[in-house]
């Protein structure tokens, strides 16, 4: 007597939809990111869009679609499709049959902080939570995402791959949104702590001391090494945004963007507070990011994610961040 096998259905990765975002910034001084998506192997007759509301790490529900304007779809022909706006964040497609489908809409970005985008004639940051669509169901698809800067001189920082000039890749949505890009003139400071490569990446100008920033910057590395034993990475980007006032720090897998007044830097309290930012930052890199409440284990970008564990991701990382450079000698026990 033979036994049949029975196999279970695999999906083809081939036949999984394909995203693949083009980002242009043709005048830059509108404030204005030119965004074009397109969807490729699709076979629905229903093609939904939905862009997140918040973002990880920056909790508060913060409405990211109102900054869109101009959206719209075509086939593969060319032709245009209908669309419905069915929520303020969610936008659904009629695809006619085409496999691939075009969108292309505008971002309006003039806010600089740490979790919104900001484009102006000197550099262009985004969160992709706060510029990028997500298709429900296929968030764990791989997402391509090219950058066409305004100028040849303007490079790309991220902690995502570049796969061919300009072009990065996302092994999923909550990888994309855990990837903010700094394009631009920025300046560039490589450096290395326990044999892994760091950045310190500057936007702006002030009364910073990158070189002193740097040796500071790599006791506190140091110092969590220790505590967690090792770094969980190969390479890390400190991206650091110069502003007229206004502060704060939003962590990821693999950077963290810091926000900081650019003429805050003299030593004494200012350069210890700057410390502290760092460290608070860099220590959400285990405390969050690599261990989090159950609750935000996976991430529902459409609403409120709520748990009552902040008080220790955000609690314990504030009673850190003040001792972390007093056990790297940046200041003393007073």
């Amino acid at each position: 007597m033979t036994q049949s096998t029975v196999i279970a259905p695999t999906i083809v990765q081939d036949c999984l939809p394909k995203l693949v975002y083009e980002i242009a910034m043709p005048q830059p001084q509108t404030h204005l990111f030119e965004i074009k998506l397109t969807v490729c192997n699709w076979s629905g007759e229903l093609l939904n869009l939905k862009m997140p509301v918040w973002t990880p790490g920056s909790y508060l529900v913060r409405e990211y679609a109102k900054q869109l304007q101009d959206f719209i779809a075509v086939g593969d022909r060319g032709d245009r499709l209908a669309t419905t706006k069915f929520a303020k964040h969610h936008w659904q497609i009629q695809t006619n049959h085409h496999n691939n489908i075009i969108i292309n809409y505008r971002m309006f970005a003039n806010e600089l902080t740490v979790r919104t985008n900001h484009l102006d004639a000197t550099h262009g940051y985004f969160n992709p939570a706060a510029l990028c669509f997500y298709v429900p169901e296929y968030e764990h698809c791989p997402i391509k995402i090219t950058i066409v800067p305004p100028d040849p001189s303007w490079r790309v920082t991220t902690p995502l791959p570049e796969i061919s000039p300009h072009t990065f890749l996302a092994t999923d949505f909550d990888t994309l949104v855990d990837s903010p890009f700094e394009i631009g003139c920025q300046q560039i400071y490589d450096f290395n702590v326990l044999d892994k490569s760091h950045q310190l990446v500057i936007w702006g100008e002030g009364n910073l001391d990158p070189q002193l920033a740097i040796d500071d910057i790599k006791k506190i590395i140091e110092v969590e090494a220790k505590i967690f034993g090792g770094l969980p990475y190969e390479q890390y980007i400190f991206l650091l945004h110069l502003s007229p006032s206004g502060g704060g720090g939003l962590e990821h897998k693999n950077c963290c963007s810091l926000l900081y007044p650019r003429f805050s830097f003299q030593a004494g309290e200012k350069h210890n507070r700057f410390m502290q930012l760092v460290a608070h930052e860099f220590f959400h890199l285990w405390n969050i990011k690599r261990i989090r409440p159950a609750a935000l284990e996976k991430f529902d970008y459409e609403r409120e994610n709520y748990t009552r564990s902040l008080w220790f991701s955000e609690g314990t990382t504030s009673y850190y961040d003040l001792l972390i450079p007093r056990r790297a000698g940046i200041y003393d026990q007073q």
